[in-house]
């Protein structure tokens, strides 16, 4: 189902409908009873009546007219009554007892207008059609009869009188008339015959309710009536409904065609229900506003009586229809005292919840009366047709019935009609083409909401349109109403919430606890209150999202449950199977060393990206880089930048047995990219070590000597560590290629003139000019001249992608209410899904949460980090990558080397440390090419977090000097430590606290103090844990911090953060989309 925004809504009801042109369209949204009310000479029998009744009110001739106890028939017999008054006839009108006389033309009706007083004329309106015996018994009498019915003939239509039906043939174009439309005809022609061609429009607000109520098609004839009829309505003519309204809470200036089956419709159906018609009658008659106010108050009091009764029986026909329904395609209830006025409206009940049709009998004197409600396109009227054998008699239409059987048969007639039932297609059974549009929640505005009412007036086959809106939370959910049957709620996206209510919801109570995510059917409308006009949903379905043990997952239960209690840190154990693949690796190594240049980079492409193609500037700067040349390239994330120079490395490495240098602008990327170079290097024999401010000082000098003694082939580092460390790098006097990743940063540093980047032409003089490949997303005209500059690169050595990923739309969710809520309905649909987390236990904590609240997605849903055993990481991954999971929580560690080009959508749940992490996760979506979403659910709360992430790695000055202090202090106690009286990191903490308490100084701002410390000389460190000791060179001098590439390469990650969250934390969407 399309996604549209509900301000569109109206247009796409329009095409749903069938009209696909300009004409036909504004004929929709401008009904006309001028254009589009028919000739009522079309209607079979029409005329013939007519003239029957003109010539009983010229001779002056004893009329009644007979109607029916629903709405239909009393809005038909007010009408016409009132016209045939108008005409100057002597008319009364008679309306059946529910109770006693029952439908139509009874005898014991029939008595009591023949006892009232005897008429020569009986004009039935909303009923009759099927009335021939007593029609014929009433010709006995001596009385005539015309017939004026909506409903289907059958073997019962009246022989020997007039009869007007617009259902007598099949092609009539008035067939949906209701009783009241085929009223209302007749008023027309009548005045037309008496010179009153204009008297029939004094009546369509009465005919109107009659055609609302009866549920009749909306089509351009009842449309254009229903229409006018509010119109007419709406001017407050008749005092009975402007008194009716009023109890409803309605002001009838205000009221609507959608409104009015909830307002003054079922006030006047419950008079027919509850046995007092002649209450409602008199209320459509009276012209006096006392007497009408008086009627309304008890019309009120009914109504409220008949909502009790059907509460009752709802409870107790739910409660018999649990015990025999067995999953079959109909229900046929019956029981003695079932209140014979609202049993059609709990057979609806009983429908909505089984979603088959359903007949509720009443028993008595051993005779069952029922209603019949149908559903979808099932004709119900058609199926007890085929049962008729076994009923006493039958009447209605394609939707609804009613059926008088003989108790005896009840149970033959059940399993007649689920027979019956059986056999038809089950696409019958479903209501289909409901749902207009799917829509976002911050779509449904009071305008979006208004605009709708050109669709006006809504009824059968115009209904109002429902939406629906997919992964939303209810919150607040509160029961009310009788018995807490109804639920209230706010609907929520944890972006936008919306005030929703189901009136009696199913399962209640189970409704009541359910706080994951569900999917809602509704009607939006506005509502006042106090003053104030807020959307409301109109909530008529709510689907749950449950899992089923049939869903069970391909993942290994690790992943999917007890995963969630792993360990966060996997240390890795040589074992003889690492060994082997050792052995194979170099045996992989020594059939590479031997292919060519041209052999070696067409299998290292293969082996990183399988058969596809190189992108044509990945093949033009590995052409380049092949002919010693140093080089710029620029290629938007997800392009495939890093594999350019891996490919080129390992040339190096193999072919040249040189070594190469990537270099980072942060310490954080290397974390995130090692991994995944090392999965690609390793297999083949190619050593892959990173070297920062991190790698304690025994592994530098290690790695510092393989360099010299050249036992490595790539090396990962940071500009701080490269710079300070220029000599060490230079000793092993085999650095061949060195990359600038993220080059941009190199421009902007340049030109700002900070010491790392700055100093890179003398770092590279050192190391003998080697060649120069600096890559980067993104770089404006001065940024690379100041790289290229910097590096010495040709300008003609400047490479630029200019293939644009328009096929990304970014959505700002900045600022979410409920980032957990929003977080929920954004993943609820399945679409293949990458969160970014800024932790390890976040990725676990959301996992569980996720897979709680949507258990239908629970077994598809995973967590990964680098805390995983890489194996665990590939499981994931192909898990992912085949579908099998189309949800994973991730930290950076679901970077580089994962490629997967189907991702249609990434989240930013917490706030990235830097542009470039921003642009790597951004760029993970829609790498296929194909419409994805990268949706930021970050705010400002995150920075807060982040900075404390970034300075447990690069404290402040304070605290450091704090924890010298302690050091110095402690040296005593450091100096004659043994392993009952080791010191540790919590002491040394607490005593920098003692001295300074502003320092804030803990655990790990110890442990980055020592490592700092010791690489600048003014400590040394032998041992582990208890085994430790810590000695403080009393010889050393001044401290330079900056002197310390761990140091200096926090602060500058910290630095780098700040810039970056106050640019996207304040930056409009469509500068952060640049």
């Amino acid at each position: 189902m399309p996604k549209v925004p509900l301000a569109g809504s109206a247009a796409t009801e329009k095409i749903a409908r069938g009209f696909t042109d300009v004409v036909t369209a504004q004929e929709f949204l401008s009904p006309s009873l001028q254009r589009d009310w028919l000739d009522p000479q079309c209607i079979p029998g029409m005329a013939e009546v007519a003239a029957h009744v003109h010539k009983a009110i010229v001779e002056h001739k004893k009329i009644a007219v007979f109607g029916d106890f629903d709405v239909d028939g009393m809005s038909s017999t007010c009408l016409l009554t009132l016209a045939l008054r108008r005409l100057g006839a002597d008319v009364l009108p008679y309306i059946p007892h529910r109770f006693g006389e029952g439908y139509g033309l009874s005898k014991e009706a029939l008595a009591r207008v023949l006892q009232d007083r005897k008429p020569d004329l009986i004009i039935t309106v909303d009923n009759g059609i099927a009335a021939a015996q007593e029609v014929a018994w009433l010709l006995q009498q001596g009385i005539d009869v015309v017939v004026t019915d909506h409903h289907e003939p059958a073997d019962l239509v009246p022989q020997g009188v007039p009869v007007t039906d617009p259902k007598l043939i099949e092609d009539c174009p008035s067939r949906e008339l209701a009783g009241a439309g085929v009223a209302l005809k007749l008023v027309q022609v009548l005045g037309q015959l008496q010179d009153q061609p204009q008297l029939w429009l004094n009546y369509i607000d009465v005919a109107m309710l009659g055609t609302l109520s009866d549920m009749m098609m909306l089509n351009k004839e009842n449309r254009a009536l229903v229409s006018e009829g509010v119109k007419r309505l709406q001017k407050g003519l008749r005092p009975g409904l402007v008194a009716l309204a009023a109890v409803a809470g309605q002001d009838i200036a205000q009221i609507s065609a959608d409104n009015l089956p909830f307002s003054i419709i079922p006030r006047l159906n419950a008079a027919g229900r509850m046995g007092t018609t002649d209450i409602a009658l008199d209320l459509l008659l009276t012209e006096d506003a006392e007497e009408a106010t008086i009627l309304a108050g008890k019309l009120e009091e009914i109504n409220a009586e008949r909502r009790a009764i059907e509460a009752k029986l709802t409870d107790e026909a739910l409660e018999q229809a649990k015990e025999i329904y067995d999953g079959g395609h109909a229900i046929v209830l019956a029981k003695e005292g079932w209140h014979e006025g609202v049993k059609g409206i709990v057979a609806s009940r009983i429908v909505n919840r089984y979603h088959v049709p359903c007949i509720l009998f009443t028993i008595q004197d051993g005779v069952a009366r029922g209603s019949g409600r149908s559903v979808g396109s099932v004709d119900l009227f058609h199926a007890v047709e085929q049962c008729a054998d076994l009923t006493v008699r039958f009447g209605g239409h394609q939707g609804a019935v009613g059926v008088t059987v003989e108790t005896a048969k009840i149970d033959a007639f059940r399993k007649r009609l689920s027979k019956v039932m059986a056999e038809l297609p089950e696409e019958e059974f479903e209501a289909s083409g409901e749902v207009t549009a799917l829509v976002n929640l911050d779509e449904i505005t009071i305008n979006s909401i208004d605009a709708l009412e050109a669709l006006q007036p809504f009824g059968q086959g115009n209904k109002k349109p429902l939406f629906g809106v997919k992964g939303v939370v209810m919150k607040n959910r509160s029961r009310v109403g009788a018995g807490g049957a109804h639920l209230c709620f706010m609907a929520s996206n944890g972006i936008s919430s919306i005030s929703s209510i189901m009136f009696r919801t199913p399962h209640v109570e189970a409704a009541a606890e359910y706080d994951g995510a569900v999917d809602l059917i509704f009607e939006a409308v506005n509502e006042t209150w106090q003053g104030r006009t807020k959307p409301k949903l109109m909530v008529r379905d709510i689907l749950y999202r449950d899992f089923t043990d049939e869903d069970d997952g391909p993942i290994e239960a690790d992943l999917l449950g007890s995963a969630a209690d792993l360990p966060l840190v996997v240390t890795k154990e040589t074992t003889e199977a690492d060994e082997a693949s050792q052995e194979q690796a170099q045996q992989k190594r020594h059939e590479l060393e031997s292919l060519s240049s041209e052999e070696l980079t067409q299998t290292l492409v293969t082996s990183m990206i399988g058969s596809r193609e190189l992108l044509p500037l990945q093949k033009k700067t590995l052409e380049v880089l092949s002919q010693g040349t140093s080089c710029l390239s620029v290629m938007a994330t997800g392009r495939g930048k890093s594999l350019i120079f891996q490919v080129h490395a390992a040339r190096v490495a193999l072919l040249q047995h040189k070594m190469s240098v990537f270099v980072y602008p942060l310490r954080a990327l290397i974390n995130d990219q090692v991994q995944s170079i090392k999965n690609t290097f390793e297999p083949l024999g190619i050593s892959v070590e990173v070297l920062n401010g991190e790698t304690d000082l025994s592994s530098r000098e290690d790695l510092f000597a393989r360099m010299t003694n050249n036992e490595l082939d790539i090396v990962l580092t940071t500009p701080e560590f490269f710079s300070l460390h220029a000599d060490q790098f230079a000793k092993a006097q085999n650095i061949s290629f060195v990359v600038f990743d993220e080059a941009h940063h190199v421009g902007m540093n340049a030109s700002e003139g900070r010491l790392a980047y700055a100093q890179m032409p003398q770092v590279l003089k050192m190391l003998g000019s080697p060649q120069i490949l600096a890559t980067t997303a993104t770089a404006t005209t001065q940024a690379a001249q100041n790289i290229c500059e910097l590096l010495s690169i040709e300008a003609e050595h400047v490479y630029k992608d200019k293939t644009a990923r328009t096929n990304l739309e970014l959505k700002d969710l900045r600022g979410a209410k409920d980032r957990e809520c929003a977080l929920l309905s954004l993943v609820s649909d399945g679409t293949k899904t990458v969160v970014y987390v800024n932790s390890r236990e976040q990725a676990q904590a959301l996992t569980r949460m996720l897979r709680h609240r949507i258990p239908e997605l629970g077994h598809k849903i995973a967590f990964y980090h680098a805390g995983l055993t890489p194996q665990i990481r590939k499981n994931v991954e192909r898990a992912f990558r085949r579908g099998d999971v189309c949800c994973i929580m991730a930290t950076s560690a679901f970077g580089e080397g994962v490629n997967i080009s189907d991702i249609r959508q990434v989240i930013l749940y917490h706030l990235p440390f830097g542009r470039v992490a921003f642009n790597q996760m951004s760029g993970r979506a829609g790498r296929d090419g194909k419409p994805s979403v990268i949706q930021m659910l970050f705010d400002a709360h995150d920075m807060r977090v982040n900075e404390r992430i970034l300075s447990s790695h690069a404290p402040q000055r304070e605290a450091l000097v704090a924890v010298y202090r302690a050091l110095t202090a402690l040296q005593p106690k450091l100096g004659a430590q043994t392993a009952d009286s080791a010191l540790t990191d919590e002491d040394i903490a607490q005593m920098a606290l003692e001295i300074d308490p502003r320092s804030k100084a803990d655990e790990q701002t110890v442990r980055v103090a020592l490592d700092v410390f010791a690489e600048l000389g003014f400590i040394s460190i032998e041992g582990f844990d208890q085994s430790r000791t810590i000695s403080v060179n009393s010889q050393a001098s001044h401290m330079d911090l900056l002197e310390s590439a761990r140091y200096a390469e926090g602060l500058k990650a910290h630095a780098e953060f700040e810039s970056f969250a106050q640019w996207v934390l304040s930056a409009s969407p469509d500068e952060l989309a640049d």
